[in-house]
């Protein structure tokens, strides 16, 4: 048997920190998280498919601001991606295409292609209206006139042949009858001589189709001689524009093809920069005609000309326009119209080649945006939509870009419910987020972690310019994010809490210095604004409608501890556990099971009871035992199987009649053997049932009994330790619950056994002397 009463000094955290954050240097570091650091290196360096990252581990942690500190490591080293841009399709004009350019020459090329334009507006109507060519058209027209008179003569003499007489009239060519030498519409008025035309004429049909298929040709020629003329002009002013432009960027490849690509199109179009030379004047028509300019223009709708290395974002507000980009259609005139240079870039293009950082929770509330991600990642494309998805009954018109490949890390940043969520329901997350970053919110206390904490609060202060802190500041900053470990062998590294704190200390302390008193204040304040309830409970204790023995002895009654979680705050609260035990065969009836008010934990905990009271004093005489036990006043579910030793003295006091202590509360749950099993949740009950003890008056024999395998976990107030170590209050650590027997009861286990045996005894021979 082990029972050990603890002293204030067992209890206290004596880790002290000596030096401020006045002289310390800000340092971003992540103790103990080497499982996330493995995982980010294999993540970020693994360039195949599926290795996106999701980082696990409670809000406030600091995933993202880990996240970001690797990416920024690792961005350095990467080179610096291609430019992103788009122009027309003059095939499939609905079909903006995408161009590839090395960092900053997108923005470049664009410039350019803009001056070439603007100087083309006045280049082309100078050429078409020089003397030269002016000469050269009427060269060509002259030409052909000439051709076609002699053709129109050769046609005469022909139809003279024929008796007929050719006219050239505004609609066409038009036959007259030859008498005497003389042609005239009169001589048709002669039936003779009208029959004798219409005989001719149609004789002299195939001659004459054959000279109007020869004067056709010749229009024709001229129109194909002015067009190719057009065309030649056209090309040279192009060409003498754009050669420099061909020259600049001879040796990228893609830009070259596409300075080709619109110069053949500028060529071909070129009657565009005649018509805004005739518009000069009218506003509105010139403004109308410049979208027929934009066809020629390069939109750049990522410019990496400023990136250094492989670019990355942590996308705060994730919708289908800041992930994917949008298409901005345009009102003019009451017409809404977009072509290539609507188009804008989303998170996963202005990041290509690089990483980007979501919140997880942030796409699966959108689950449309969430399947679309998961199809660029998988299908290697990102399509910008011209609606967002989320939008009521989108619009199915418009231009459909062409899509750019897909070239992003994407790190998500979530809890581990989350995950095992995904992991269970969608059977694509597994394979397109193969590494796991998973943060340790509690890690071992060791030397190291204490030297990085000041490194880290200062680098917490200096981010938000808030005041330095003194050396016994951080030390109860230290003590804090150990008790919240719940192990004083442990600390807890969620390090919004104790940002927190550091806020209100700044705001509120009066001095230059954070200090240790102000440190506490806060803790104090923090507290009080939200144990309402707690102080409730206390006054329902004080005013005694929940009742509470802390003196005297009782049978069948003992105190037990429980905890009540609100989420941000815990507190613990005694609760009398009593037993009533007679002759029977039911074994031990929990009221809490029978009325369906307790867990399932709970249930196996009763259960134990009855196996360790079977292998106790069950062995040798047959059990003629009925024993009910139950949380008396308690009026919800109840759940857990700290209360099972607790649960066990009540009904072995019951069963032998034996005083047990009502000074004392107990925690621990006990196996079949009636070794006492670690629980959690002690600060919170020893604390609970201590200032139950202080508002009720203390008797200096009060105490709790906790297992001793929680002796790390027992980290207490100042005010509890300073009461423990005034005699006013007592811990006990025990490992068996012989340990608890002799504590409670005063008694050696053995004696108190004995009883209980005894009394097991004569409810059997009550029951046989009956059965007789």
């Amino acid at each position: 048997m082990t029972v050990k009463q603890l002293t204030a000094d067992q209890i206290r955290i004596k880790l002290t920190i000596d030096k401020g954050t006045k002289d310390t240097k800000p340092e971003t570091l992540f103790p103990g998280q080497e499982r996330v650091e493995k995982a980010f290196n294999t993540g970020l360096s693994t360039e195949k498919e599926g290795y996106n990252i999701y980082v696990a581990g409670p809000e406030g942690i600091g995933k993202v601001t880990f996240a970001l500190f690797k990416i920024k490591q690792i961005s350095r080293q990467k080179k610096t991606p291609e430019d992103i841009c788009y122009f027309h399709n003059f095939e499939e004009p609905y079909r903006p295409k995408y161009l590839l350019l090395p960092a900053g020459y997108g923005k470049k090329i664009s410039k350019d292609l803009d001056k070439s334009i603007d100087t083309l507006k006045e280049a082309v109507v100078k050429q078409f209206e020089s003397k030269e060519f002016e000469d050269e058209k009427v060269k060509l027209i002259k030409n052909a006139e000439e051709k076609k008179k002699e053709t129109i003569e050769k046609l005469r003499e022909e139809a003279e042949r024929y008796g007929l007489a050719i006219i050239l009239t505004p609609a066409g060519f038009q036959f007259l009858p030859i008498v005497q030498g003389k042609a005239s519409p009169e001589f048709l008025k002669i039936p003779q001589v009208k029959a004798d035309f219409e005989r001719k004429v149609e004789l002299f049909d195939e001659t004459f189709r054959k000279y109007l298929r020869e004067l056709r040709e010749i229009e024709h020629t001229l129109i194909d001689n002015l067009n190719e003329l057009k065309k030649k002009v056209s090309e040279y002013i192009v060409e003498n524009i754009f050669y420099k432009i061909e020259e600049k960027y001879s040796e990228i490849k893609e830009a070259l093809s596409f300075i080709r690509y619109i110069k053949e199109k500028i060529a071909e179009r070129i009657d565009l920069f005649i018509r805004w030379k005739i518009l000069e004047g009218d506003f509105f028509l010139q403004r109308a005609l410049e979208r027929e300019f934009n066809l020629f223009r390069l939109n750049v709708i990522v410019d990496n000309s400023k990136t250094e290395g492989a670019p990355y974002k942590y996308e705060e507000i994730p919708t289908f326009k800041t992930v994917f980009g949008h298409i901005a259609f345009k009102a003019e005139m009451g017409i809404l119209y977009a072509d290539h240079m609507s188009i804008t870039a989303g998170s996963l293009l202005k990041v290509r080649g690089g990483y980007l950082l979501l919140r997880a929770v942030d796409l699966i509330r959108n689950p449309f945006l969430w399947e679309a991600l998961k199809r660029s990642i998988l299908h290697k494309k990102v399509y910008i939509s011209q609606y967002p998805v989320e939008e009521v009954f989108p619009f199915q018109v418009g231009i459909f870009p062409e899509p750019v490949p897909f070239d992003v890390t994407v790190i998500l940043v979530g809890d581990n419910k989350l995950y095992n969520v995904l992991s269970l329901y969608d059977f694509e997350f597994n394979r397109l987020f193969k590494v796991k970053a998973e943060f340790d919110p509690v890690i071992k206390l060791s030397k190291q972690v204490v030297e990085s904490f000041p490194k880290i609060i200062k680098k917490i202060i200096t981010d938000e310019g808030m005041k330095d802190l003194t050396s016994d500041a951080l030390t109860e900053l230290l003590k804090f994010s150990i008790q919240l470990s719940g192990d004083k062998k442990k600390i807890n590294v969620i390090f919004s809490n104790i940002n927190d704190l550091i806020r209100e200390a700044d705001s509120t302390s009066e001095g230059d210095l954070i200090t240790g008193k102000d440190i506490k204040r806060i803790i104090k304040e923090k507290h009080f604004r939200e144990n309402l309830i707690e102080e409730k409970i206390r006054d329902l204790f004080i005013e005694g409608i929940l009742i509470v023995d802390i003196k005297g002895k009782k049978v069948g009654q003992v105190n037990g501890l429980t905890v009540y979680d609100f989420g941000s705050f815990r507190f613990g609260k005694p609760s009398r556990i009593t037993a009533s035990s007679y002759i029977g065969e039911k074994g031990i009836i929990s009221i809490e099971r029978e009325v369906e008010l307790s867990g399932p934990i709970y249930d196996k905990g009763v259960l134990i009871l009855s196996g360790y009271i079977g292998n106790r004093y069950g062995k040798d005489i047959p059990l003629t035992l009925s024993s009910s036990i139950t949380f008396e006043q308690s009026y919800g579910e109840v759940e857990g199987d700290s209360a099972s030793a607790a649960e066990l003295i009540a009904v072995l006091s019951s069963i032998g009649d034996i005083q047990i202590r009502q000074d004392l509360a107990i925690t621990g749950s006990i196996d079949q053997h009636g070794n006492i099993q670690p629980v959690g949740g002690i600060k919170e009950k020893i604390e609970g049932f201590y200032k139950i003890c202080k508002v009720l008056g203390f008797t200096g024999k009060q105490g709790v009994i906790v297992p001793s395998r929680n002796f790390d976990n027992i980290i207490l107030d100042d005010d509890v330790l300073e009461d423990i170590e005034a005699g006013n209050f007592h811990v006990y650590i025990v490992d068996h619950i012989d340990d608890v027997i002799q504590i409670v009861s005063e008694m050696k286990p053995l004696e108190f056994h004995q009883k209980v045996k005894e009394a097991l005894i004569q409810f059997y021979e009550k029951v046989s002397k009956g059965k007789r």
